[in-house]
């Protein structure tokens, strides 16, 4: 799959027609794989180039900064799910304030004079343009005279509820990790480098890799995970097969409650990972975090904790 930077970085490029599909996709979720599949198996039927536009930093992190956004996916994730799915380019366009300004009607436009645009392919709810006016129906009226064709795709339903990136976001906050992974169609992950803690886990007999989060990631809620621990390189990928582990999230009310923290248990290895990255997928929540009365109270939970964690990853099928 290649990747372009900006919409402008299609001028020149002479690429065959293209099929574009057209979303933030945060998370690639269930529904968002529907969609770009659509465009994907409707590129490869025509002979034409599968291909993906989304935004960097999401549109509503710039047109409403007061509200806070938890990102699902970094750009580097959100990249390498979008190939997967079978797109042969991929174009993450800036989303500034000034872009936001742009009418529908001239993005429209101006997407048809860098590209031979046959088909768009968006999801039924798709807005976009100064003041959200755009929409299917606007793409529908347009697309004769601009040369292409408009699919849309009503929301995707699991169980009666439909897959929204905000659903799964509410769900992790709740510690529902395993019910955001049927709406996500893989569980949630966070990735990041392993810092220097406080030890106290190692003091406890279960030293711990405190994984350092950007804020702007949805991080599950408080309490302790049965997860899979992946080692990465340099280039984010995996060194080898993901290993199990127990993880926990929260603010250690037991000693201080201090800055929030996420501290993963990776079990049947030992070894320094400071430094390092790692990947954590979160399989299952096995408790709240509680305070607890000492240190050999404390020991025995993490115990249990362990126990609990191998026997939710043998019924999941990660052990």
């Amino acid at each position: 799959m290649e990747y372009l930077k900006d919409l402008e970085s299609l001028d020149g490029r002479n690429f065959p027609p293209l099929v574009l599909t057209i979303g933030v996709f945060d998370g690639v979720h269930l529904g968002h794989r529907a969609l770009i599949s659509g465009a994907v198996m409707a590129a490869r039927e025509r002979g034409f180039m599968a291909a993906v536009m989304s935004f960097d930093p999401h549109p509503d992190s710039v047109i409403f900064p007061q509200r806070p956004l938890l990102y699902l996916t970094d750009e580097t994730d959100k990249a390498a799910y979008i190939e997967e799915i079978g797109a042969d380019l991929l174009i993450i366009q800036p989303f500034t304030l000034e872009f936001s300004r742009t009418s529908a009607e001239d993005f429209i436009t101006r997407l048809t004079q860098v590209a031979d645009i046959r088909e768009i392919h968006v999801g039924e709810d798709f807005a976009f343009g100064h003041k959200a006016r755009g929409n299917v129906r606007f793409l529908r009226e347009i697309g004769p005279q601009l040369g292409f064709q408009v699919k849309s795709l009503a929301p995707l339903e699991v169980d009666d509820q439909v897959v929204k990136s905000s659903r799964i976001r509410n769900l992790l906050l709740a510690g529902e990790v395993d019910e955001a992974a049927r709406f996500l169609g893989r569980t949630h992950s966070l990735k990041g480098e392993v810092l220097h803690g406080d030890k106290r886990g190692r003091l406890l007999g279960f030293p711990t890799a405190n994984l350092a989060i950007p804020d702007l990631f949805a991080v599950p809620g408080n309490g302790v995970y049965a997860t899979m621990t992946t080692f990465l390189d340099e280039a984010g990928k995996a060194r080898e097969n993901p290993r199990p582990s127990v993880t926990n999230i929260g603010t250690r009310p037991t000693f201080d409650n201090g800055v929030r923290s996420v501290e993963t248990f990776v079990l049947d290895w030992s070894g320094d990972l400071y430094g390092q990255r790692i990947r954590v997928e979160f399989i299952q929540r096995l408790r709240e975090e509680r305070k607890f009365a000492g240190i050999e109270a404390i020991r025995a939970q993490l115990t249990l904790d362990v126990e609990n964690g191998r026997a939710a990853l043998r019924a999941a099928g990660r052990s």
